[in-house]
């Protein structure tokens, strides 16, 4: 199927977001204030738009992965007596 432009950047644009919003995720677990998730995020995205096409399809990969495989680990683990919610 042929995209056009303007739907490649709309998915990338969409895919990076929701890699931004996972980051920002793991700073509420860590208890960082929220005041800074917005400079948090600011600082993620500007990362992965800075660097060279090269580099931000490797961060990507990796960040997809591996934000994948820990909430799949997150969801799939079986709750002990005593554990809280957050681990």
């Amino acid at each position: 199927m042929n995209e056009l432009p303007g739907e490649v950047l709309t998915s990338e644009i969409l895919t990076l977001a929701a890699i931004v919003a996972s980051f920002v995720g793991i700073l509420k677990v860590y208890g960082v204030p929220s005041k800074h998730n917005h400079l948090f995020a600011l600082i993620v995205a500007a990362i992965f738009i800075l660097v060279p096409e090269r580099v931000q399809q490797t961060l990507i990969m990796i960040s997809l992965v591996g934000l994948t495989a820990s909430g799949a680990y997150h969801y799939s683990k079986t709750p002990k007596s005593g554990d809280d919610k957050q681990q």
